[in-house]
């Protein structure tokens, strides 16, 4: 039977066994596995039990649920993964599986919305044209004629009056 393992001081108990299908995890009393730290929210995630299995589900916790540091919303558990609730950590125990569960969802991703998701590039984006550059080269012919013409005006003047 896995279980968790309290890495934080200050938890009691300090191991929690996982016996039920789904066991939720959270600060208040109402949890089935209560955390006792202002890091840890109301209501913050689940474990859930698949076979021999474990999966953690962040319920929208403030502080997010992290697996080896790397912040997740769904994911399989693998024994010796250590699992943070907010601050407070704890490390999978039970036996090793031979297939490994690399695979995390980060936060933002969800299972069900993964069939969801658009297939290639996104439609209806464009590059925009860059006028400022054309204007700009059009505003610099119109400088530079109008320069050359009073140039060659003073020219003429000048040539003209000696």
């Amino acid at each position: 039977m896995p279980k968790l393992i309290v890495l934080t001081e200050g938890i009691e108990p300090t191991s929690f066994e996982l016996t039920k299908e789904a066991t939720s995890v959270g600060r208040v009393d109402e949890n089935d596995i209560t955390l006792p730290h202002q890091s840890v929210s109301g209501s913050h995630a689940e474990l859930v039990l698949r076979g021999e299995d474990v999966h953690v589900r962040d319920l929208g916790s403030t502080n997010g649920t992290h697996i080896n540091g790397n912040k997740v919303a769904e994911s399989p558990l693998q024994p010796g993964e250590v699992i943070a609730f907010g601050e407070v950590e704890l490390k999978i125990d039970g036996p090793r599986k031979a297939q490994s569960h690399d695979k995390h969802l980060e936060q933002g991703v969800r299972l069900g919305n993964l069939d969801s998701a658009p297939k290639g590039p996104a439609k209806g984006f464009s590059k925009k044209s860059d006028k400022s550059g054309k204007y700009f080269v059009i505003f610099g012919v119109v400088v530079a004629i109008v320069v050359i013409a009073v140039l060659a005006m003073a020219w003429i003047k000048f040539k003209g009056g000696s």
